[in-house]
């Protein structure tokens, strides 16, 4: 006979809270039977077939951990430099109720990890391959988190980027991709040393709404500068051009004053979903109601 489980149980197995177990069944097409009396239940196999495609390790189960603490700076760098990039994305997905959770976890525990990695790397504390390793690891666990936090509905609006420098930035337009993916935009990273002709090709053939570019290791050089101004150049005037990352100076914010310019990530999803998503929405509203009105009149209309 099938043992079975209740939701609270099995997400007690795995180590993560109900909430976050019952979106993992929903993600992964798990389907829970519920008892007469309406209670959701999971059969022992069936759980262990989702264990196993989720790929939890055998670490993160029952180990009782305080997800704030786990989501420290100083544990958070524990596994970059133990290379646990799976143990990574079920902490973070534990502490997320919401996909859009996500982009205050990046803002104050993802990005000051790597932010901790870089400072420790220039001051000598650790070594090049270490700093490599490190980054590798937590590009591993963004990727292993895109299934859980892109939106499950069809996106009505899409965004692409990635970084103009040459190997700077890959994490920080990773980090990006995956907020905009969680509050419903439809999110495609190139990743670095993307030229702005290059960039705007892939914008107009796919003709998104938002275009961003990250720059953590800004400068004022007037290349720099220019590729932006290329850009704008290039994308149709109704297209966001977003530029994140801190360090940017005076001269540089207004000699690019056609840029939306982000310190956090939290700042960039509010915008977006502001300036961007209600507006499209709102602009759907009024074409329906338009080709609604239209229809009613030509059907009232009288024959000659």
């Amino acid at each position: 006979m099938r043992k079975w489980l209740a939701v609270s149980d099995a997400a007690e197995r795995l180590g993560v809270s109900s909430s976050t177990f019952k979106r993992w069944c929903k993600r992964h097409d798990v389907v829970l039977e519920r008892t007469p009396g309406g209670h959701r239940r999971i059969s022992e196999s069936v759980l262990e077939q989702l264990i196993q495609e989720i790929g939890i390790s055998k670490h993160s189960r029952n180990s009782g951990r305080n997800v704030a603490t786990i989501l420290s700076t100083e544990n958070i760098l524990q596994l970059l430099k133990s290379r646990r990039a799976a143990e990574l994305r079920d902490v973070v997905l534990e502490a997320c109720a919401e996909s859009s959770d996500i982009v205050s976890i990046i803002d104050h525990s993802l990005a000051p990890a790597m932010w901790q990695v870089g400072t420790l790397w220039q001051r000598g504390d650790l070594q090049v391959y270490e700093e490599k390793m490190c980054t590798e690891t937590m590009s591993q666990a963004i990727d292993l988190l895109v299934p859980f936090i892109r939106k499950d509905v069809s996106a009505k609006v899409d965004a692409i980027g990635g970084s103009m420098h040459q190997g700077f930035d890959t994490i920080a337009s990773k980090f990006v991709s995956l907020s905009l993916n969680s509050i419903g935009v439809s999110a495609y990273d190139l990743g670095p040393c993307v030229p702005a002709d290059e960039l705007a090709a892939a914008a107009n053939s796919l003709d998104v709404r938002v275009v961003w570019s990250t720059h953590t290791h800004w400068d004022d050089r007037s290349d720099v500068i220019a590729q932006h101004v290329e850009l704008r150049r290039l994308l149709p005037r109704d297209t966001y051009i977003f530029v994140g990352g801190g360090g940017l100076s005076l001269s540089a914010r207004h000699a690019l004053d056609f840029c939306s310019f982000f310190e956090t990530l939290a700042d960039m999803a509010a915008f977006t979903e502001q300036n961007v998503l209600r507006a499209d929405s709102k602009n759907e509203d009024e074409r329906v109601r338009h080709s609604t009105a239209k229809s009613q009149a030509m059907a009232v209309k009288p024959r000659n």
